[in-house]
Order: C-alpha cells, then sequence, then structure tokens
C-alpha cells in the first residue's frame, strides 16, 4: 500500500495537509454567519429576536421586553455611554413577501409587507422606537444599524462610548437612516429613511403567538388587503350616482332635440 501510494505521488504529509484545507472550506460558512466578538471597549448587553411574528416580521415581539427594559436602564445610569442597535435578517428563514404591494417602491408602514433588503433595518428602527417612546430611552444616545456579516432574526444591543456617532459606532456596522433623524451627526437629506412601525406596549405576562394575538393580527392584515383592493374611483363619484350624461352634439344629419340650456 506504501509504494502504490509513493509511486502516485502522495504521501501522509500532503494527505494530512488536503484533508485540513478541505476542511477549512466546510468550516467556512459557519465562520461567516457567526455573529462577530464585541471590540475591547464595547460592552454586548442583549439580544432580541424576530422569529414568532411571521405576519409581522420587523415588529418588536413581546418576548423582548426585559432586554429592552435593561438596555433603557443602563443607558440612562451610563451617561458617558451610547447604544447600537445592531439588526440582522436570515435569508433562509424570512423570506420574501408576495401579494398585493409587494412589487411597490416605497417603504412600508404598516410592517405587513416588508421588503427582504429593508428587514435588517426595520428591525433596529422599531427597537429604537419603542425604547424612546416607552421607556423614556434618549433617542440621541440610541444608534440603529445593520450588519450583513452573519445571519440571524434579532437584534442585538452594545454599549459604546459616548464618542461614536452615526459614521462610528465602534461596531463597523452600517447605518440605517430613521426618520426623522435624531443623531448626530445626520445624514443627508437625499438618503432614504424608514419610518418605525408602531406597536403597543408590551402588557406583562404578553406571550408571542397566542390565539388572541394572532387573530388580531389576522383582522388587521385582512382590512388592510381589502383596503387595498378597493375598485379605483374613475369617475370621482365615491359610489354615489353617477352624473347623467350630456346629449350627444348636434351635427346637420341629426339636429337636437333637447335643449341644453336652462329654461
Amino acid at each position: 500500500m506504501t509504494s502504490e501510494f509513493a509511486r502516485s505521488g502522495w504521501n501522509a504529509s500532503a494527505t494530512v495537509a488536503v484533508m485540513i484545507a478541505f476542511g477549512c472550506v466546510l468550516s467556512l460558512p459557519a465562520q461567516v454567519h457567526r455573529k462577530p466578538d464585541a471590540p475591547a471597549d464595547v460592552e454586548e448587553l442583549c439580544s432580541i429576536t424576530f422569529d414568532k411574528d411571521t405576519l409581522r416580521p420587523a415588529r418588536v415581539e413581546n418576548s423582548a421586553s426585559s432586554c429592552l427594559r435593561e438596555a433603557a436602564a443602563r443607558l440612562k445610569t451610563g451617561p458617558r455611554k451610547k447604544l447600537v442597535l445592531v439588526g440582522v435578517k436570515d435569508p433562509a428563514r424570512d423570506h420574501e413577501l408576495t401579494g398585493a404591494g409587494s412589487d411597490r417602491e416605497e417603504e412600508d408602514a404598516t410592517g405587513f409587507d416588508v421588503r427582504l433588503e429593508d428587514l435588517s433595518a426595520y428591525r433596529a428602527v422599531n427597537t429604537k422606537w419603542y425604547l424612546v417612546h416607552y421607556l423614556n430611552a434618549d433617542p440621541m444616545r440610541i444608534l440603529p444599524t445593520t450588519d450583513e456579516t452573519y445571519f440571524a432574526q434579532s437584534v442585538t444591543l452594545y454599549l459604546v462610548p459616548a464618542s461614536a456617532d452615526f459614521n462610528h459606532n465602534f461596531l463597523g456596522t452600517t447605518k440605517t437612516n430613521e426618520k426623522s433623524c435624531t443623531i448626530t451627526p445626520c445624514y443627508s437629506p437625499d438618503e432614504e429613511t424608514l419610518t418605525a412601525q408602531r406597536r403597543p406596549r408590551i402588557l406583562a405576562g404578553a406571550v408571542d403567538g397566542s390565539p388572541t394575538e394572532i387573530e388580531a393580527e389576522k383582522r388587521e392584515l385582512a382590512a388592510l388587503q381589502q383596503h387595498r383592493q378597493k375598485p379605483i374611483d374613475m369617475d370621482g363619484s365615491a359610489g354615489e350616482a353617477a352624473l347623467t350624461p350630456l346629449p350627444p352634439s348636434p351635427t346637420p344629419e341629426h339636429p337636437a332635440t333637447v335643449s341644453i340650456i336652462p329654461q
């Protein structure tokens, strides 16, 4: 056996080298899709997931409550810190929606028809909106960003030094332009912006995916779809009786038989 390997140009060390190289190739996707470690001057607080609400995949879920409260409290007790939100999507689990409005060019304000390309950014701005409106966090100290280097259905919250700004967040993540701009420096007004998709305050004991919550979402989605499918009001009558059309214009062969001039 040894002589046969020798004649063919193979040896044990070459075989080991090939196996190591092959193993590196196989492990590469796992490394690419793993969340990077935080830098030394950055503290990772917690993460919230977006894997239960299939109708509104960017909606802050009920399970996020404890993490968001912790982040808001840490921000208030650490005046020399800022909060960076890193939104991430997973193309294997987050699917492009189809149906009415899926081919639109404008942003989705409802949360029911988020383009896959915008999903990470919406998760970040929606998280910031909840922190600001329900937990009284300072919007000037919260930077929503996205990261395309790994896949997940989450937003991770980090505490960073107070010197972080719109163009430098200590994590190397991509800025997200929220409407309206609350961070410094602001972005160019001609850049695309996203409006947060609001949700009610999370109630104590609220469970994601409860029958009551799912039914309410289905009713809301059905009402939205019905509104989109209403016939276009071509004559401006808004469903009322149309005006009586005028008689045709008279011609020498067909003179007028009815006067249209008021008597």
